[in-house]
């Protein structure tokens, strides 16, 4: 590899602004309390010592140090950026931000997925960002609606199965 694209100065990060995920269609983020919970405890998980930082040799533990340090900063600044959005129950039977929707694509599988924002999206865990085609596709249709996302592959059709609200616990079960 050129040496461009190596760091010589074994320096950290200090100073640099944390990349994160940035709305670029929207000036608010919205996270859901579960969402917005979880990254608080993460924050304060890189609060204390690192548990395993005696396990590591001097160098790989002082990088492991800079990066722990990093994602705090990276979650202090999210922290303070997103508005915390309950689920409103009152909403039932449309899609709007924090719903669980069960979907049937063209060739008949199921899928489950919560609508939710874009610092808290994984979609191989169910989490569908508010910001994706498809979440935007979905948002304000009802069950049985079917709506068409653009993908590089081609249009797809899906089918809205279910639209629920509430705890993952006490939300329709996934197929």
């Amino acid at each position: 590899m050129s040496k461009a694209f190596t760091k010589e100065d074994g320096g950290g990060d200090e100073g640099l602004t944390p990349a994160r995920p940035r709305s670029a269609s929207v000036e608010q983020r919205y996270i859901t309390p579960e969402g917005h919970r979880a990254l608080q405890e993460e924050w304060l998980s890189l609060q204390g010592p690192d548990p395993s930082a005696g396990d590591w040799p001097e160098l790989e533990a002082g990088v492991r140090k800079r990066e722990r340090e990093r994602r705090a900063r990276e979650l202090s600044a999210i922290l303070e950026e997103v508005r915390v959005v309950e689920p409103d129950p009152s909403r039932a039977g449309r899609v709007f931000f924090g719903a669980w929707v069960v979907l049937e694509d063209e060739e008949g599988e199921r899928m489950r997925y919560r609508i939710v924002g874009p610092d808290e999206a994984d979609v191989k865990a169910g989490r569908l960002s508010v910001e994706s085609p498809l979440a935007r596709a979905l948002l304000g249709k009802e069950a049985g609606e079917v709506v068409t996302v653009e993908r590089p592959r081609g249009p797809v059709e899906y089918e809205l199965l279910a639209v629920e609200y509430g705890e993952p616990e006490t939300a329709a079960p996934g197929p």
